[in-house]
């Protein structure tokens, strides 16, 4: 099962990410952005992980509101996402790519989506590095950069803040799920 890293040193690399104010993006006028980092450990070794992390079926199912995701060509997927956020449901359809890849170490995605209901954009800068823990426990540090304009930047960044973290558990619920089932 996945679990917080509340072992880490007050010294170690991974920002603060929970802050309840959000940058404005300086290039995009009424864009907003919020960041986010954190660690989990997963039970399972690196290229476990790594297989789960990369599988576009196994994706689909740990993506809150993914309903589908397909990979496009080695770096590159093609996603379908719909989510409520709230008082907007937002269905984006987009693309990401691993533009920075050492499998199974660490990856640096840059995703796309467009929501045409709000006409939202959302860009997202994202890395993992994964690192091997104790016995078949990885440690998975990720950092992740949002900005998004349109429609949804009208929500003030305290309400989505909130709303991603839950989806940024599940998320790893869910991966951590489908490393124990695969294993088996």
């Amino acid at each position: 099962m996945s679990h917080p890293d509340n072992t880490r040193e007050p010294d170690e690399a991974v920002p603060d990410e929970q802050s309840d104010t959000a940058d404005v993006a300086p290039d995009d006028e009424g864009a907003q952005r919020l960041e986010f980092s954190d660690a989990v450990y997963i039970d399972a070794d690196p290229e476990e992980l790594w297989a789960c992390l990369s599988d576009p079926e196994l994706l689909t199912e740990c993506i809150p509101g993914a309903e589908s995701v397909e990979r496009v060509s080695d770096r590159t997927y093609a996603l379908e996402i719909t989510r409520g956020v709230s008082r907007l449901t937002v269905s984006l359809s987009g693309e990401a790519e691993f533009v920075e890849l050492n499998p199974p170490d660490h990856v640096v995605t840059s995703a796309t989506a467009f929501d045409s209901t709000t006409g939202s954009d959302f860009d997202v800068l994202a890395a993992m590095e994964i690192q091997a823990g104790d016995r078949t426990e990885s440690r998975l540090v990720y950092r992740a950069e949002v900005t998004y304009s349109g429609g949804a930047a009208t929500l003030n960044p305290s309400v989505l803040r909130p709303i991603v973290n839950r989806d940024i558990e599940t998320y790893f619920q869910n991966v951590s799920v489908a490393v124990e089932n695969r294993s088996r």
